[in-house]
């Protein structure tokens, strides 16, 4: 029985070459002025966080100008405040890791040379002797790589400064974002445009309201509780929890690893305790603390996230990481919109 052919014939016009062309065109801009893309970004992300504070400022009859120089004076109060109390002891800390890490290197090339001899008898010690060199190589480059770029502080001490500026002058400045985008945007897309971009600001409110919550939540329950085994360097392996809680799915399990390895050259058993509470810490997360923290701030695919974070690493490294899930999400709010308009014309047709 022969199947009747199906042909398919699909029309490119030239309108929609030169269209793509020039969606190509301004990916490439972006990309190359991708340092200023993420300062704006960073800024709105502000704007997102602080907003609603101006507002409930306001509503109380405090002038606009007024409410935001108090929110800036309140957070230079806890920046100055963090750096009193933590930089010194973390400087010490991280002081001790340094001092230390010689030690811990020839700890781990003893256990990887007797691990290669173990395995010898079997033929396979040349795999784990090129593993152990590749490792090696990379963590050494690793390390360079970071001392290297300590003088880019000053950069972005000034790339700090930039991103206060923006965010005080969107917030002073009323309806600035209206007015920004009134310059950009044709005359009949503007109230969709305002529509977008205030969903898109208040779900990237909630998202990082929400982070910030749980990473402090998270930076003082591993502080509290390895402090209490007499972990060295606890308060540094609680601040690299509570910020690798922006990075989902992932972040946890890396804070875990870092805090067991460290743990397991001052004492095995130690180490063990210690990932007996990482691994509660990460149940009372998943079942108490995410569902009502993050109960109005809808999270993302976990395959998304962490395909957002390898881009955004590899395309603009640390700052591409940051600005990737923050950036997706906001992208998550125009694609609603996109399919929601598929489904409405499909059923519109039927």
């Amino acid at each position: 029985m022969n199947l009747p052919e199906k042909k398919f014939n699909i029309e490119i016009s030239t309108n929609s070459i030169i269209k793509v062309l020039i969606v190509l065109f301004l990916l490439w801009i972006v990309y190359l002025i991708k340092d200023v893309v993420a300062i704006l970004f960073f800024a709105v992300l502000l704007v997102s966080i602080l907003e609603p504070i101006v507002g409930s400022l306001t509503r109380r009859k405090v002038p606009k100008i007024i409410a935001v120089l108090l929110i800036y004076l309140l957070l230079l109060a806890v920046f100055s405040l963090i750096v009193v109390l933590l930089i010194p002891p973390v400087t010490d800390q991280i002081n001790q890791l340094i001092n230390s890490f010689p030690q811990y290197w020839a700890e781990i090339s003893q256990e990887f040379s007797d691990l290669s001899n173990f395995f010898s008898q079997y033929g396979i010690s040349q795999s784990i002797e090129t593993s152990f060199e590749f490792l090696k190589t990379q963590l050494g480059g690793s390390t360079d790589g970071i001392f290297s770029k300590v003088g880019n502080i000053v950069s972005g001490v000034a790339s700090l400064f930039i991103i206060l500026v923006i965010t005080f002058y969107l917030l002073v400045e009323e309806r600035a974002i209206k007015k920004i985008l009134k310059s950009l945007v044709p005359g009949e897309y503007l109230p969709y445009s305002y529509q977008l971009v205030n969903r898109i600001q208040e779900k990237l409110g909630l998202w990082l309201r929400a982070q910030l919550i749980l990473g402090l939540i998270i930076f003082a329950l591993v502080f509290i509780s390895l402090t209490t085994l007499g972990v060295k360097y606890a308060l540094i392996l609680a601040i690299i929890a509570g910020l690798l809680e922006f990075i989902p799915y992932l972040g946890p399990f890396i804070a875990g690893f870092i805090a067991v390895v460290l743990t397991f050259f001052q004492s095995p058993i130690t180490a063990l305790l210690v990932l007996i509470i990482y691994i509660l810490i990460q149940a009372a997360e998943n079942h108490i603390f995410v569902p009502n923290i993050m109960k109005r701030a809808v999270g993302l695919n976990p395959v998304i996230s962490i395909v957002a974070l390898l881009i955004g690493g590899k395309l603009a490294g640390l700052v591409g990481v940051i600005l990737a899930i923050p950036l997706v999400t906001a992208l998550s709010v125009v694609a609603e919109d996109f399919f929601n308009k598929k489904k409405q014309d499909e059923s519109k047709l039927e």
